[in-house]
């Protein structure tokens, strides 16, 4: 039997974590309060990604104290630092087939589990669920917070309509997201990787969602959304200042390069590392006709970031920095190509 067959029915709460020892209390007591019918198994695994605070030890203390008996709850530490490396961890050692994606700032409905556990089961085509994040804030959110709410993660997705995404278009956000896992199995058997990476520092921003998410769609499983399947993406008052919404909006540069590679792939099977290039050269010169467009925001956040509040300055600046970045890195998006295409190639013709 391939192990990319399905795991046993039933949904692990994958909780990913780093020094997150304030944080994973909360997210326990709503697990714990998770209304799952007899009869569906499901379990709850916390990986400690890198963790220099004491998350092992309270994580293990209150998941005894929290959890319902029965309930099969493991804490394992990954050494490595990086949101990819606990998930796949957390791939890896789950035992059942959904595996539902928690952050440590993710507040689970108490129906989650179960919406999860139906949708996944009567829609065995479905590689990754995307959920509805409402807002939760330590204090109220500025003015200028619900324009970019998505940012975050937080608000409806696929246009707000339940079901498979159009074909090759849009994205699901990690947080509160399911993977079926015998489809991120069939990936790694076929030889995906992790091409994205955290960036920390002046930039944050990982891309891990968007890259498994197309990935799988490679792999022949659709993107879907439920409005059923809800949870709070708890926002502490250090992200919501402006300083903060300058680190994330920009986006990752291997974020940028890897959804612009996904992009071609998807829509030209066939596509060549010349056609690739002509291709990325087309889109260079609409990220500068945009930049033109938009020549007074621009030269303004070339002298100076955006201030607060300043929306039309904000989205200049993440053109511009889109435009850097595919500028800069034409040599890094060919690669990103090659190792995309080569994985297009053995997934069709394992079919």
């Amino acid at each position: 039997m391939s192990s990319s067959q399905p795991a046993p029915s039933g949904v692990t709460l994958l909780i990913c974590t780093h020094n997150g020892a304030a944080r994973v209390g909360e997210v326990l007591r709503y697990v714990a309060a998770q209304q799952v019918a007899a009869g569906v198994a499901w379990e709850v695994l916390l990986i400690s990604n890198a963790s220099k605070d004491d998350t092992l030890e309270v994580a293990t203390r209150l998941g005894k104290q929290l959890l319902p008996a029965g309930v099969p709850y493991r804490v394992l530490d990954e050494p490595r630092p990086g949101k990819e490396h606990a998930l796949v961890r957390g791939f890896t050692e789950a035992r059942y087939e959904a595996v539902a994606i928690v952050d440590d700032d993710n507040l689970l409905a108490p129906d989650y589990t179960q919406v999860a556990f139906d949708v996944m089961s009567a829609h065995p085509e479905i590689g990754v669920l995307g959920a509805h994040a409402t807002g939760g804030f330590e204090v109220e959110p500025p003015a200028w917070f619900k324009q970019v709410q998505a940012v975050y993660a937080i608000g409806p997705q696929n246009g707000g309509v339940s079901g498979p995404y159009p074909d090759k278009e849009g994205f699901v956000y990690g947080a509160g997201s399911v993977v079926r896992r015998s489809g991120w199995l069939k990936l790694q058997e076929h030889g995906f990787h992790f091409l994205t990476q955290v960036q920390r520092g002046k930039v944050l921003a990982g891309g891990e969602d968007i890259e498994l998410g197309e990935a799988l769609r490679l792999a022949g499983y659709k993107l879907w959304y439920d409005e059923r399947l809800r949870f709070q993406h708890f926002m502490y008052r250090s992200r919501l200042t402006w300083d903060y919404l300058l680190r994330i909006g920009p986006g990752a540069p291997s974020a940028l390069l890897i959804s612009t590679v996904y992009y071609f792939v998807a829509r030209h099977p066939n596509l060549t590392e010349s056609a690739f290039s002509r291709l990325y050269a087309k889109r260079l010169v609409w990220l500068m006709t945009e930049l033109a467009k938009r020549a007074g925001a621009v030269a303004s956040v070339w002298r100076r970031p955006p201030g607060e509040g300043e929306m039309a300055n904000f989205e200049a600046l993440r053109l511009l920095h889109n435009f850097q970045v595919s500028l800069t890195n034409r040599g890094e998006a060919r690669r990103l190509f090659c190792e995309v295409r080569a994985l297009q190639q053995r997934l069709a013709e394992s079919k």
